[in-house]
């Protein structure tokens, strides 16, 4: 579809709801809002888990010109997590599910002029509607967190367009689908498909069909492509799609577009393959929430994830835990190369025949909505850690098949012997032995049949490990060496395709699944995305040529563990020297324990001073071909000395909602994370933008961070941020925003 409209800015909400709201153009006591939002802004910890569980509405007044032949549609791409839709005080439509997508036909119910579209939303974690019915470790949180687009068609309009294509030695045989609406007669049109390569036009093929009235799926002829360039996570080549419906007089009815990229799947018992080349499957897994507000962000931090997942860790894929996520996320991963296993949304339970419902609308929703992502190479078509229901998985996975063959299913499981209908047998393995090490299940052991299988460890770590930003030094280090050890297995055995670390970062969680504050700190980073030493583990397996990482998993003193040594130190140098206060220089290489990473982390073990002399600082540097390629200098007397203040972004966007994220490092007098302090830090902004959360909020393992967002006022501008540690001798430190409309105002 075209001409789509934002309908993001200037709704009126309120908590509650009266079927007066319906009809009644009153609303006294309602907030004025934008979207992405979300019910109600919860604490960073410590909660009723039950807060944002509540009927709300949300009421918009939109402008329509007239109407003559044209149909009036509206997409809402995320709401949790049922609704009805109202508008002009006729109900238009309803639809349940968080994650999912729905498009509404309003053409009955709008007129020319003013319109008023108003939204029940009920965001109780209802038992009809996935993953709810049991425990869940997640919240759901609620609102309409997505974008909401207005669209005017013709009678005859694109649903979807799926640009299937086979990839055979070089050639690509394309072949679109398009799922068509045609709210008159049958009618002939003009279908013209062009490729493009940047501004280039590369294809182009044009052919006449008769579009039935209703809907109707439609096969286009199939057309050879030469000289295509393969999508792959070192090469993410993007093409551009486009699809035209005309009439016999070339007027144009419907345009739609996307950016596709080409690239074939092949997965076996030894190994998972991109357009021939074998991969290991390294990654980590991905909820969507934030501190505060939930799932309520947009496109910036969406991208922002993608990012630090690709360029930050090195990884080559993310698994989208336990639903379907954002486009700007999926949008993010084909632009860098990012692979992606997206699942429905699912967490143990398995609920009555109104549930499968859902799941299966969901499925539909996901395969059909997200197709043209060529960073999606696996469909995850079972509900996250549920137990075997042969039926409902069949029925999945055939469905999910006959919308796509193209790339391999799968399901993740908690339990060993359980069936594989789908093509991977994935696996949740947190196994160890008594002794607190890593005794992962082979394929064979896993799966259902003795013969091997394609394996996919899709959890592993996290969930045994909780660490806290502010833990101790050797809880921190030892999470980091334990993503270690199984990263090295992982890469030494065909029998995984890969493995995916539970989880990327903190998040807020139900009562059941935490220590009892409503966090779950399994991430490899905080919540507010700040790494913990896991982070700099992944990150260390990157080319030093792409970034030289060294980081030590200690502040490198006295005291925490009595003596300085032993510590491991995360980096892709060829070795390290190493000087502990007067002791003598000493060289240290890569670990023989991590057999199959790239980059073993290297244990510092020895320090021939006695404790009771006076310490005198030290210094580590990392040497790469022979020459020093880092250097970290540690005091003989540290003390908080700087705020180290980074913004994601200083050029925002003020004619949409848009966020930056701020981090704030508590470094000493050599720029070296302070990770034990203890403090607070205040955030004041000016201009057009304000803050998310709390204006005071606590220092977390040395670092705090936060989001300011603009306020859509259409206005060039800037905003400034300023951050104060209320701490003597510590300067407030300020940042300049700056603020740009194009423009765009909505109906």
């Amino acid at each position: 579809m075209r001409n789509g409209q934002s309908l993001n800015l200037n709704w009126k909400f309120c908590q509650g709801f009266q079927e007066a709201y319906v009809t009644e153009e009153k609303e006294d006591g309602f907030q004025s809002v934008h979207i992405p939002h979300t019910v109600q802004e919860i604490p960073y910890d410590c909660f009723d888990q039950t807060m944002t569980c509540m009927v709300s509405t949300y009421v918009k007044y939109f402008q329509l010109p007239s109407l003559e032949g044209k149909r009036v549609l509206v997409s809402f791409e995320g709401v949790s997590a049922y609704y009805d839709l109202y508008v002009n005080g006729k109900k238009a439509g309803s639809h349940k599910g968080s994650y999912s997508m729905a498009l509404f036909d309003l053409t009955p119910f709008v007129k020319e002029g003013k319109n008023r579209m108003v939204l029940m939303v009920d965001s109780h974690e209802r038992a009809d509607i996935p993953p709810n019915g049991a425990t869940v470790d997640y919240l759901i949180y609620g609102g309409i967190y997505r974008d909401i687009t207005l669209f005017i068609q013709e009678e005859i309009y694109v649903k979807h367009v799926m640009f299937r294509y086979d990839m055979e030695e070089g050639l690509v045989k394309l072949r679109p689908e398009l799922l068509l609406e045609n709210a008159g007669e049958d009618s002939p049109v003009m279908v013209e498909t062009r490729l493009y390569d940047g501004e280039k036009e590369i294809f182009f093929h044009s052919q006449v069909l008769t579009v039935s009235g209703g809907s109707s799926a439609v096969n286009l002829k199939e057309n050879v492509l030469e000289k295509i360039k393969p999508w792959s996570p070192e090469n993410p080549v993007l093409y551009r799609g486009e699809i035209k419906l005309l009439t016999q007089t070339q007027k144009i009815l419907d345009q739609a577009e996307a950016n596709i990229g080409f690239r074939k799947i092949e997965v076996k018992p030894e190994g998972f393959y991109l357009n021939g080349k074998k991969y290991k499957l390294v990654g980590l897994n991905r909820h969507q929430s934030y501190p505060y507000v939930g799932y309520a962000m947009g496109k910036r931090a969406q991208e922002k994830d993608a990012l630090l997942l690709k360029e930050f860790m090195g990884l080559n894929m993310v698994r989208c835990s336990h639903y379907m996520q954002s486009r700007y996320f999926l949008d993010c991963c084909d632009r860098i190369g990012l692979m992606v296993f997206e699942e429905i949304p699912g967490w143990g339970y398995i609920g009555d025949e109104e549930f499968k419902k859902v799941v299966f609308q969901d499925l539909e929703n996901m395969v059909l909505g997200h197709y043209n992502h060529p960073s999606i190479v696996i469909w995850g078509t079972r509900l996250n850690e549920t137990i075997d229901c042969d039926e409902l998985y069949e029925e999945t996975n055939k469905r999910c098949k006959s919308m796509d063959g193209s790339r391999p299913t799968t399901g993740v499981r908690w339990e060993t012997g359980s069936h594989l209908i789908e093509d991977i047998y994935s696996y949740n393995d947190y196994s160890e032995d008594d002794k607190g090490e890593f005794v992962l299940l082979t394929a064979q052991q896993a799966a259902e049949n003795p013969k091997k299988v394609p394996y996919l460890l899709s959890e592993h770590t996290g969930a045994i490990l909780p660490t806290k930003p502010f833990d101790s030094e050797e809880r921190q280090e030892a999470f980091a060496i334990r993503h270690a050890r199984v990263l090295g297995k992982i890469n030494t055995m065909d029998d995984y395709l890969g493995g995916l670390g539970w989880c990327m970062f903190d998040y807020n969680t139900h009562n059941d699944h935490n220590s009892m504050e409503k966090i779950c700190y399994h991430g490899v980073m905080d919540m507010f995305r700040v790494p913990k030493w896991a982070a700099y583990l992944y990150a260390s397996q990157k080319s030093p040529a792409e970034e030289v990482v060294m980081e030590p998993c200690s502040m490198v003193g006295r005291g925490e563990r009595c003596e300085p040594v032993p510590f491991y130190v995360l980096t892709n140098c060829d070795y390290i020297e190493v000087k502990l206060s007067t002791d003598i220089t000493r060289r240290y290489y890569p670990s023989v324990k991590f057999n199959g990473l790239k980059h073993p982390p290297i244990e510092v073990k020895e320090n021939g001073e006695f404790w009771q002399k006076r310490w005198k600082g030290a210094r580590i540097t990392g040497y790469i071909d022979g020459k020093a390629a880092a250097e970290k200098i540690y005091s003989d007397n540290p003390y908080l000395a700087r705020l180290l203040v980074q913004a994601d972004d200083t050029v925002l966007y003020n004619d949409r909602v848009d966020e930056t994220r701020v981090v704030v490092y508590f470094s000493d007098e050599n720029g070296n994370r302070m990770y034990f302090h203890q403090g607070v830090m205040s955030i004041e902004t000016e201009g057009e933008i304000e803050l998310i959360g709390p204006s005071l909020v606590p220092v977390l393992g040395g670092a705090a961070a936060f989001w300011v967002k603009t306020k859509a006022s259409m206005k060039n501008g800037t905003g400034k941020i300023r951050v104060s540690a209320h701490r003597p001798g510590l300067e407030d430190q300020e940042i300049q925003l700056s603020l740009i409309s194009e423009g765009k105002k909505e109906p």
